[in-house]
């Protein structure tokens, strides 16, 4: 090949680079704003805890719903928690957990610390009692919320918890600093490596089922929606390497004693429905509701799981 056509080829290569490289940063850019507009619509509020600013919002009417939500989260994430599972009919109070959004991250953070901030959150809004629901990450400081503030609590709500029991090895730091600590990095990770990060919260058997806009869907709504990720990055650490492995310590299950709902998929990828059955054993009035299929998501049960919820609250 003459050195002419192989100057050719090359310069061919780089312009097609330059070209796609160009296309795929204005798209994320495009995405990147849309979570920022999204964020800053959100109109939340900061409350000055002895522990750092917690991000909140307060809004409905009816019984109070205190919705830890979990990884890659935020108050916009609990907002989409309390439209998938609750539905209308509650007052909701979504808080921004530790290292999410607004919300500081302590010098020593744990699952006990964030309930301890509830609390604290809840006398300042001068808020006598709420129902507790912990979504995924958001188990752990629901379930230390039970546990030490029965007075507070009307009742504890888990759904697609994280459970004991969970043998997964945990990714390395180093990884998990550097995809979500860049928003290009993270954004490029979900375009390129999405269908395998899904099969982490919905099992190869149901992905198979979804059309490519139910596919999409799950991408934007689990996903895309984490952007920025910046603003949530020390959260993420938190849960993966503090708050989430912390549910296998000494805790004393057995003296939560307010009522409790368990709802778990058995083919959960994620935490293993051996874990949720582990805690309604421990928990002496705890109910545990089965779906034999849905993923870490629960799909296609959703209305399903309103009516549960509904029954439980008004109980």
């Amino acid at each position: 090949m003459k050195i002419k056509t192989r100057i050719f080829i090359v310069i061919v290569v780089v312009i097609i680079l330059i070209v796609a490289f160009t296309a795929s940063y204005i798209k994320f850019r495009s995405d990147l704003q849309a979570g920022v507009t999204k964020i800053h619509d959100l109109q939340s509020q900061l409350y000055a805890s002895q522990y750092g600013d917690v991000e909140y919002v307060l809004a409905g009417t009816g019984p109070t719903v205190l919705i830890s939500h979990g990884v890659i989260g935020g108050i916009d994430q609990g907002m989409g928690l309390a439209d998938l599972y609750l539905g209308q009919g509650y007052r909701f109070l979504y808080i921004s957990r530790f290292g999410y959004l607004k919300s500081a991250m302590p010098v020593e953070p744990s699952a006990k610390l964030q309930a301890k901030v509830y609390n604290e959150l809840l006398n300042f809004l001068q808020i006598d009692s709420v129902f507790i629901m912990g979504n995924s990450a958001g188990g752990p400081a629901a379930l230390h919320f039970a546990l030490d503030y029965p007075a507070k609590c009307s009742g504890l709500i888990l759904v697609s918890s994280a459970v004991p029991g969970n043998t997964k090895a945990l990714p390395p730091q180093v990884f998990m600093k550097a995809v979500f600590g860049s928003d290009y990095l993270y954004w490029c990770t979900v375009k390129f490596f999405g269908a395998s990060m899904m099969k982490m919260f919905i099992p190869e058997s149901i992905l198979k089922t979804l059309a490519p806009a139910e596919k999409k869907q799950v991408m934007d709504t689990v996903f895309l929606s984490g952007l920025p990720i910046t603003q949530r990055t020390k959260g993420i650490l938190f849960d993966t390497y503090i708050s989430n492995p912390s549910i296998d310590d000494d805790i004393p299950f057995e003296q939560i004693i307010i009522p409790t709902l368990i709802i778990h998929a058995i083919d959960d990828p994620a935490p293993p429905i051996a874990g949720a059955g582990l805690l309604a054993a421990k928990i002496p009035r705890c109910e545990l509701v089965r779906f034999e299929t849905g993923g870490h998501l629960i799909l296609h049960h959703e209305d399903e799981i309103k009516r549960i919820i509904s029954d439980f609250v008004r109980q």
